[in-house]
Parts: C-alpha cells; structure tokens; sequence
C-alpha cells in the first residue's frame, strides 16, 4: 500500500466517524464461570480508513469483530454505526443495517456452500433482499466477479468446493460487495493463503476499497501485513487495547512495552527498518483468571508494584497515539544503518 497518511489526516479532520465502539465487554460460560473474552474495548473507525486490528491468539480480536457485526452477541457496551446502536436493534431493522456491515471470514473455503454454484453464492444477498432482479441482477454477478478476477462466462457455473483457497476467498470478497456495504470487517482473510496469494488479495482489496469507497477494519496476526494497508492501527491484548495509533508511528516508535516485543517477534523483509530488540518469551495468563492491575505485568521487564494495584487507561501521548501504560517507552532516535561495501567496489 502506497502512503496513506492524506487519507488518515482527512479521516481525523473530518470527524466522520463510521463505527464508534464504545467499552464493549463480551463474556462467554465455562461452567459456573464466566469469561471476558474482550472487555471495555473502545476505538473508533474513520470514513475512507483502514484501522488495523493486531494481537496474540486468543486476544480477542476475532471476538471483537464478529461482536461488530453482530454474530457474537455483546455483553455490554455500545457498536454505534452511523448513530445508530447495533447492540438495540432487533430482528429486520438489524437485518437491513448489517447489510451496510459485510465481514470476510478466516477460512475462504468453509465459509462458502460446497453445494452451491458460485454465480448464486455471488447473488444470494440479492436474491435475500430483491434489490435487483432480473437482467440487471446477472449483469451485477458477472460484473462483481470480473472486478475479482474470476471469468464468469468459464467459472460461473461452477461449485465452490472446484476452487482453490485463493479463489474462494475472491468469490467471498465478491459476495461481500453484491449489496455495496460501507464497512468491511476482515477477520484474517490472508492467513491461510500462500504468501504470493496473499499479495494478489490484498492488492485487489486496496483497489476496491478505491473503487467503492469503502471503510475496512482489517484484523490479523500479521504484523507486516497490516503494515501494508493500515492507516492506524489497534494492538490487544488479553481482550483490552493497550495501544492505538498511526501506523506509521506505531510500527517505527511502539511506545507499549507489549508492542515493542511483538513487533521483535514479526519477521520484517525489509533490511532497513527499525529493529525493536528482544522477542516476548512466556504464555498470555489465562482469560479466566487475568492478572491484577495491567494484564501485561506478569510477562513485562518494566513491570513495578503500582501495575500490579492499578490498571493503566488508554490515553493521548501524542496526538493521535494512545496508550495504556504506566510506564511508556521512550522515543528513540535510531541511527541509518551503515551500508557495508565489498573490498572489490571500494575506490
């Protein structure tokens, strides 16, 4: 993704806010227990932006988004679209507003019906909601699939079970757009995907996320990947955000601690960027018991008494960064690299 930082100061000028989360809390049973598989996430999504959506497994990121579009029900809190609370809407109106809301789910092949040829998989939101008929609903399929890179005239007819991961996940994204939403949430859409496929997908949503004009809440385990198409990006952990911010800064001067070490853990193709030091060792506590205080104590180098008494808030420490930390990292300079020349080249 080429620099988005125009789209991301028109997204804050504006104001326009599309999707205001407001302390969401989802809780799940275990028995005579329950567990908070997110709680009190807060964060909003601009017009035109991609906000980027990282984490451990298990953090709930994935929650998170299927609470979003209402596959999860939340427990508490607000999802606001365009002032409107999805979590008080019931039956049809929920119905005619999620259409607006489309999600790309995890696994391309399962989330399709094997039994189904793809042109009616592509028309099944039209066909639910008798928005176009006839001719123009065809000439609306073959359009959708052609903008996907699938030939209808040759693949049309054809069941989704024919079709390689990559493919499948083309035909989702095509069967997303059938009834033009303008939030698209995509919960790890590349990840089983080879790494060329990857490219392909994530080239082809950036050119309809263009084309028609859409908003993207784009959740992965892939540091780099969300490098490529976020303009902010969101850092969980243990069902809280502990940072938020743009990506730009994010990535070059992390000013969480669990941050640091996870982008130590990512694998960065490019030699010039910024290395973050040591890599997180130890396993996430469990959901069922979180620690006191800050969650993160337990596995942070920097950790003091007062993390353990008091649970830092998520707040402004730069203009557009937030962070929940007692004690956030410095900003460091970092000095270029000194490219090594080879004996024979030298002068």
């Amino acid at each position: 993704m080429t620099d988005t930082t125009p789209v991301d100061t028109i997204a804050h000028q504006s104001g326009d806010v599309v999707l205001d989360v407001r302390d969401l809390v989802v809780e799940f049973k275990s028995g005579r227990r329950r567990v908070q598989a997110v709680s009190g996430v807060t964060f909003q999504v601009r017009r035109g932006e991609t906000l980027g959506l990282v984490g451990e497994s298990g953090c709930g990121k994935s929650t998170t988004g299927r609470t979003l579009i209402q596959v999860q029900p939340a427990t508490s809190g607000e999802v606001v679209y365009q002032g409107q609370d999805l979590n008080e809407l019931k039956g049809k109106e929920l119905r005619q507003l999620r259409t607006k809301i489309q999600m790309i789910f995890q696994d391309p092949i399962s989330s399709l019906n094997p039994r189904r040829r793809i042109k009616d998989i592509v028309a099944e939101p039209l066909d639910c909601w008798k928005t176009v008929v006839g001719l123009k609903r065809d000439e609306l399929i073959s359009d959708l699939l052609v903008k996907v890179g699938i030939d209808p005239q040759v693949y049309g007819n054809r069941y989704a079970r024919q079709f390689s991961g990559g493919q499948c996940q083309r035909i989702s994204i095509a069967r997303s757009l059938a009834m033009r939403p303008k939030l698209l949430i995509c919960d790890e859409m590349v990840s089983a995907l080879d790494v060329s496929v990857q490219a392909q997908i994530l080239n082809l949503l950036e050119d309809l996320k263009k084309e028609y004009g859409l908003t993207l809440l784009f959740i992965a385990h892939d540091l780099a990947v969300v490098k490529n198409v976020s303009d902010r990006v969101a850092v969980m952990y243990l069902g809280k955000i502990c940072e938020i911010g743009p990506s730009t800064a994010l990535y070059d001067a992390p000013r969480h601690p669990y941050t640091k070490f996870l982008l130590g853990a990512a694998l960065e193709a490019d030699p010039d960027s910024p290395v973050h030091g040591d890599v997180l060792a130890g396993e996430p506590p469990s959901p069922m018991n979180p620690p006191s205080g800050c969650r993160f104590r337990t596995r942070c180098p920097y950790a003091t008494q007062k993390c353990a008494d008091e649970e830092p808030q998520l707040l402004e420490i730069e203009p557009g960064h937030r962070v929940a930390c007692h004690y956030p990292l410095e900003v460091k300079t970092t000095k270029p690299r000194r490219r090594r020349v080879s004996p024979a080249t030298t002068e």
